[in-house]
């Protein structure tokens, strides 16, 4: 029978194409890698890899059994994260974390290469949802932990404020306003605001901030993306007021747009890590959250 570090040699080679590269994942010399992929085929008694100087390719039968063998070692994964779930301070092999596509991208662009130094050993899934789903799967146990713009309410989370981001008034190159270094409130007057799905008391908060200014809040692309946000501003629908991680992600490198903070009255939405207190793993994930702080702390209020 195969061993299982044969199958994970197997899946490096279907993943990379290259036995250099997947002998560099496995932390092995190349000749040992080609070698164990051969006892492989010797036990299994077929070919899997085809070899030639131009290019590595999968057999038909080798890409069946490469695809079988990553499922194993997920489960293997699984098996030991039951196994270590006395220890409150031991990691998990797969750390699975659900985010709201209006912070996922920003936050872990900028926290990802911390994480994946503290912890090398730990595979970080990471899928996008709404928050009232995310929070449902947090409860049923299919998340370890959220990524979130606003602090759940839910008592059976614990949560962690990770930075407070400031929202940045996004308009078109050639508006009225582009060349201000600061805006105020006043300054919106009779502007149409594009705003996006950021929870309901911030959304209660730029609501009143546009009554404020004598703004006309434009609440019907509430469920567009960020993206669509800024090119319908660069069209020239109207302003918006955007988040200061994908400001600097996105709007500074836009040609068409430019973005100006508010000052005396700024505006800024929670950016929170929720996990279930009944987690036995609660502890690491305290720890995760204040290195995603950490990382973020540069661009807090920015």
């Amino acid at each position: 029978m195969p061993t299982l570090q044969q199958l994970r040699y197997l899946s490096a080679v279907a993943s990379t194409l290259n036995f250099s590269r997947a002998a560099e994942l496995c932390n092995v010399t190349q000749p040992t890698l080609s070698l164990q992929i051969r006892e492989l085929e010797d036990r299994l008694g077929t070919c899997l890899v085809e070899r030639s100087r131009a290019r590595v390719m999968l057999t038909p039968v080798g890409a069946e059994i490469a695809r079988r063998a990553r499922r194993i070692a997920d489960e293997i994964d699984d098996i030991r994260t039951i196994a270590r779930a006395d220890d409150p301070h031991a990691m998990q092999g797969v750390l699975r974390m659900g985010v709201v596509h209006t912070v996922g991208a920003y936050v872990l662009s900028i926290a990802m290469p911390a994480l994946r130094r503290a912890y090398a050993e730990t595979r970080i899934q990471v899928r996008e949802d709404r928050p009232a789903a995310l929070r449902d799967h947090l409860a049923m146990g299919e998340y370890d932990m959220l990524l979130l713009p606003e602090i759940p309410p839910d008592a059976g989370f614990e949560t962690a404020l990770l930075m407070q981001e400031a929202l940045h008034v996004v308009i078109p190159r050639d508006h009225r306003l582009a060349g201000r270094p600061t805006l105020d409130i006043a300054d919106l007057a009779g502007e149409t605001v594009l705003t996006m799905d950021c929870g309901k008391t911030l959304t209660d908060e730029i609501a009143q901030v546009c009554r404020r200014a004598g703004a006309v809040q434009a609440t019907e692309y509430a469920g567009t993306t960020l993206d669509t946000l800024r090119q319908m501003v660069a069209a020239g629908m109207g302003i918006s007021l955007l988040p200061a991680l994908y400001v600097r992600s996105e709007v500074m490198r836009e040609e068409l747009v430019v973005a100006v903070p508010l000052a005396r009255t700024p505006l800024s939405r929670s950016i929170c890590m929720a996990w279930r207190t009944s987690s036995p793993r609660a502890e690491t994930y305290r720890n995760v959250a204040g290195l995603i702080r950490d990382c973020l702390g540069p661009w807090a209020h920015a």
